[in-house]
């Protein structure tokens, strides 16, 4: 069973966005409002993407990460509302489903400061994606806990830290095409 979410609003869609984007919004437990994008691609593929708002202007918005200083000022090291944060997209993400069983969803985990680093180029791919982010472990676990092999197949690509967790009632959407739909996706909106 889910845990507790924050409050969720959706905020309308992204007009300026490549493909159709849904927007939705919430503030965290440090008073911070994150956005998710929502995208909508072929064959019922849903991307997810957020980040905080403050960070919207920023082309590394899906990267940066809260400093320890602002951690320690708030008195806290930001699991408890990392794991809301994550509540709450899930939470989004099932709504879609039970609109749309035929829904597959994807996330890209992106690298660190470090991970893109000099020293870490032995995982860093030409593309630019990395392998096996902290992100996509991170967040793999997690939706394996919430994404029942029954409903949903865990289709993972280490190699660009690329991640679908497609419906079973989507009987169309093959794992080949997966894969073509990630390297497609890389190259035109990384």
């Amino acid at each position: 069973m889910l845990g507790k979410t924050f409050d969720y609003n959706s905020v309308g869609k992204d007009n300026q966005a490549p493909v159709p984007t849904d927007l939705y919004s919430f503030k965290c437990s440090f008073n911070i409002t994150y956005i998710i994008e929502i995208e909508h691609h072929n064959n019922d593929i849903y991307i997810i993407k957020f980040f905080q708002k403050n960070h919207r202007l920023s082309e590394n918005r899906y990267e940066l990460l809260n400093s320890q200083r602002f951690l320690k000022r708030n008195k806290s090291n930001g699991a408890k509302n990392f794991l809301l944060i994550l509540n709450t997209i899930t939470s989004i993400v099932i709504k879609l489903y039970y609109e749309n069983n035929n829904s597959s969803f994807g996330f890209i985990g992106s690298p660190t400061k470090d991970e893109k680093s000099i020293e870490n180029k032995d995982n860093i791919n030409p593309d630019g994606t990395v392998v096996c982010t902290k992100r996509y472990n991170t967040y793999g676990i997690y939706v394996k806990r919430y994404f029942s092999p029954e409903k949903f197949e865990h289709i993972e690509i280490e190699t660009s830290s690329s991640y679908l967790i497609k419906s079973r009632q989507n009987f169309d959407l093959t794992t080949d095409q997966v894969e073509a739909f990630f390297e497609n996706y890389i190259v035109s909106y990384c």
